[in-house]
């Protein structure tokens, strides 16, 4: 049976899915346009978002098949565009547990974006160019765009996760390991 990872790469301005099929090393690429321009404002646009990656997940997942889905999780940093970020990963996230709710709890990890970068290149700090070039150097895959060059990058650490033996590199290892345990949160507590 073909065991499927997926790996989504969310922006402000679209999303990039791969679907890779680590029984023959193939993978299928998917960029949605989802710009106001193309999906509309406010709650039209989170609809829009929401609709289309359900029917998209709907249409790939075949029962049993799906072992692991990572996403790229937020830029806690980033400055801009905060709230519609969060607006559009929640509807990514409602499409993805409406589709695969057996893998809600422990088969869907968010990955810090340094952690992709890191599990590619060995540097939690590398720039979209060199992301995407060390994508292509070490699984030989050449994807559409930046996103995508993400989006396979997290299928990749997906596979590795349903895969009993350890990568090789030890900073894969390492990414990982934290996907799997994470730190723990620890509360402050409020200001009187």
């Amino acid at each position: 049976m073909p065991r499927i990872a997926i790996g989504i790469d969310q922006s402000y301005s679209g999303c990039a899915v791969v679907h890779y099929n680590a029984s023959t090393g193939a993978a299928e690429e998917t960029v949605f346009d989802f710009s106001p321009k193309a999906a509309g404002s406010g709650m039209q646009r989170i609809q829009h978002v929401h609709q289309t990656l359900f029917v998209h997940f709907e249409r790939h997942s075949v029962l049993g098949q799906t072992t692991h889905i990572c996403y790229e999780g937020y830029a806690y940093g980033a400055r801009y565009r905060r709230e519609e970020l969060g607006e559009l990963g929640a509807a990514m996230k409602l499409a993805l547990a409406e589709v695969f709710p057996e893998h809600v709890e422990r088969r869907i990890h968010a990955v810090a974006p340094a952690s992709v970068k890191k599990f590619v290149t060995g540097s939690g700090q590398a720039d979209k160019d060199k992301m995407m070039l060390a994508v292509y150097m070490r699984w030989k895959y050449e994807a559409s765009s930046h996103d995508a060059a993400d989006a396979y990058a997290l299928a990749r650490i997906a596979d590795a996760l349903a895969t009993p033996e350890p990568p090789e590199l030890r900073y894969q290892q390492e990414v990982l390991a934290t996907i799997r345990n994470p730190p723990k949160k620890t509360r402050t507590k409020a200001a009187a």
